[in-house]
């Protein structure tokens, strides 16, 4: 039986099995009322709305909560001194557990959250952990072992500028195929436009990468497990993202990540990108944007036929060094209840819950503009075709997704054909296993 059977269904297991008890015992939201939580956040849509919500968490359970945000290499750098100091002074933390789950797991920085959620003390009995999609629990639950409720469902979109293929008479990319060829159009016919632009910086290639590899019909790793970048439609994925940075790309693109793509699209300055679903609400603010924008998932690939793109979601775990858990998982509680996903849909959060996402206020939202809907039905396709494999199957996936993006780059420096980087990584990537 393949892990995900496993333990996709953990988190709504404890909740099953806390059912006939609660219906004896009432829930009190002001049980630990007069406490304080400290909470650390990635800069993040998620983050920054529930700055401007955790005011409703105290008034409703008396919890009072300390917030600090940094932006991600900070934010991981500070969380590292403090799991490793075993502070007490941590509660609350955002993970990705498709990235760091297995390391700090295996080093003990979560609280297993199932025995939380089985106690009908500690959870309301309308919390629905069954909500959430399986695929979603199972990203956050190792053996049985629950480290994370989910806040969101993301993956990279693909965003164009619809006025200026309309202006420059270039068709929409129906396939992957087509988007080299539509770069290459618009460079030759508006110089003044960045074609294309994407993420660079090798640790933050992978997240967009992927999606290139997996819809031409290759994988980063083998059905047996083994990494993967030397098979064919692998290199034909390599050579084309690495190709895109490099012919058709901004200056500096090697050090760019979500932060100057956005910029860069926003600004009006490119013509196509792959970027981050959880952008979206900072990309409308920018002037036309929300006019004169395309978005979909990555086109599939023509010759393939496959359409899989990168998918997943970031959750918040709760310290196991913290000594308020009873506290912090009451936030946990709230900030991934129906109710406050609700809320967060205007902030541009994509809810993991599958009643507020096909939900009145999510429909309300998505009607007010057109790109809203393209939006949410890219969202729906990320949920149901996506895939949060990233690596080949390791502890150390930093390390393992850093190879993978030197890969990209040795291509775009000149350093290496796409079958010597592929050859290259693999050769890393296998000592990492």
């Amino acid at each position: 039986m393949k892990r995900r059977e496993l333990i996709g269904g953990a988190l709504s297991a404890a909740a099953a099995a806390a059912v006939p008890a609660r219906a004896q015992s009432a829930f009190d939201w002001r049980r630990q009322d007069g406490q304080t939580i400290n909470l650390m956040f990635n800069n993040h849509p998620w983050s920054q709305a529930m700055r401007d919500l955790v005011a409703d968490f105290t008034a409703r359970t008396g919890i009072r909560t300390r917030i600090e945000i940094f932006n991600e290499e900070q934010f991981r750098a500070r969380l590292t001194t403090f799991m490793q100091g075993r502070s007490a002074d941590l509660d609350v933390f955002m993970t990705l557990a498709s990235r760091e789950g297995p390391v700090f797991r295996k080093a003990g920085w979560y609280a297993d959250l199932a025995p939380l959620l089985a106690d009908p003390a500690l959870t309301a009995p309308d919390y629905d952990a069954a909500d959430f999609s399986a695929s979603i629990q199972a990203a956050n639950t190792f053996d049985r072992q629950v480290v994370a409720v989910p806040i969101n469902q993301e993956g990279p979109l693909f965003y164009w500028r619809k006025d200026v293929f309309e202006r420059l008479g270039i068709p929409e990319p129906r396939y992957l195929e087509d988007i080299p060829a539509a770069a290459a159009a618009i460079k030759a016919r508006d110089p003044n436009i960045i074609p294309w632009a994407a993420r660079g910086l090798r640790t933050a290639i992978p997240y967009a990468f992927v999606g290139f590899v997996n819809n031409l019909g290759g994988s980063v790793v083998t059905p047996d497990g083994k990494p993967g970048m030397s098979q064919p439609a692998s290199i034909r994925g390599l050579e084309m993202y690495a190709n895109l940075l490099k012919e058709y790309g901004p200056p500096g693109a090697l050090n760019h990540t979500f932060t100057q793509v956005i910029e860069l699209l926003g600004s009006g300055r490119v013509a196509m990108v792959h970027e981050s679903s959880n952008e979206f609400a900072n990309i409308m603010r920018f002037p036309n944007r929300a006019k004169d924008l395309g978005v979909k998932i990555l086109p599939p690939g023509r010759e393939s036929g496959i359409s899989k793109p990168a998918a997943i979601g970031w959750g918040i775990s709760i310290s196991a060094h913290s000594r308020r858990q009873p506290a912090a998982w009451t936030f946990l509680q709230w900030a991934t209840s129906k109710e406050t996903q609700g809320k967060l849909v205007s902030a541009g959060v994509a809810p993991p819950r599958a009643s507020v996402f096909q939900g009145p206020a999510f429909e309300a939202w998505t009607a007010e503009l057109p790109i809203r809907r393209a939006w949410a039905e890219a969202l729906v396709r990320l949920g149901r075709e996506g895939s949060g494999v990233f690596q080949p199957p390791t502890d150390r996936i930093p390390e393992a997704r850093e190879k993978i993006g030197d890969a990209v780059q040795q291509v775009v420096l000149g350093r290496a054909t796409p079958a010597e980087a592929a050859r290259m990584a693999d050769e890393e990537l296998a000592k990492l296993q």
